[in-house]
């Protein structure tokens, strides 16, 4: 069955399809091989004979294309699987993928959507960065003051408005 043909019978109705709002003006679509995720024949992991799906696995990011000249029965054997490391560098992974795409599945009109894609993941992977939390200056000067207001305080209930004495040379008389 041709692709156009898989098309014009899958465009209107089909499982993976997400209606959304008017508002919104796109139809989505969630199906394997799709990585825009839009519900058009382009992008279409259904109606294609050349897809190509991107996720993201245990062991890295996964694509797996189908191959140019496999038969549509041929499932397990008529694709192709590259597994990239997760530690191999974004400008590594986005290499072996756009070759991938460009060549092994030979779809270069899905070269943008698929590096797209590939770094999304690799975004998603990423560990955030943990950064110790700002002190506040207004936080330390107030409750710098409030300590200063606190011990002054309690030296006064303590000396009965005297200062305490350091030694005897230094000890004053009190003139009132």
């Amino acid at each position: 069955m041709s692709t156009d043909l898989q098309w014009l019978l899958l465009r209107g109705n089909n499982s993976f399809i997400v209606k959304r709002d008017a508002s919104v003006g796109r139809t989505f679509s969630r199906e394997s091989g799709n990585l825009r995720n839009l519900h058009s024949q382009k992008f279409s992991g259904l109606a294609c004979s050349k897809t190509i799906a991107i996720s993201d696995s245990g062991n890295g990011i996964q694509i797996v294309s189908k191959k140019l000249k496999a038969s549509p029965t041929a499932v397990a054997r008529g694709s192709n699987t590259t597994v990239i490391r997760p530690r191999s560098g974004g400008r590594r992974a986005l290499g072996i993928t756009a070759a991938v795409v460009c060549k092994k599945a030979g779809r270069p009109d899905l070269r943008t959507a698929a590096l797209a894609r590939v770094s999304a993941l690799l975004a998603a992977q990423k560990e955030p960065k943990s950064h110790p939390a700002k002190k506040s200056r207004r936080s330390t000067k107030a409750a710098a003051a409030a300590a200063a207001a606190s011990s002054g305080a309690s030296k006064s209930k303590s000396g009965k408005g005297k200062a305490p004495a350091a030694d005897e040379d230094d000890v004053m008389p009190d003139l009132v």
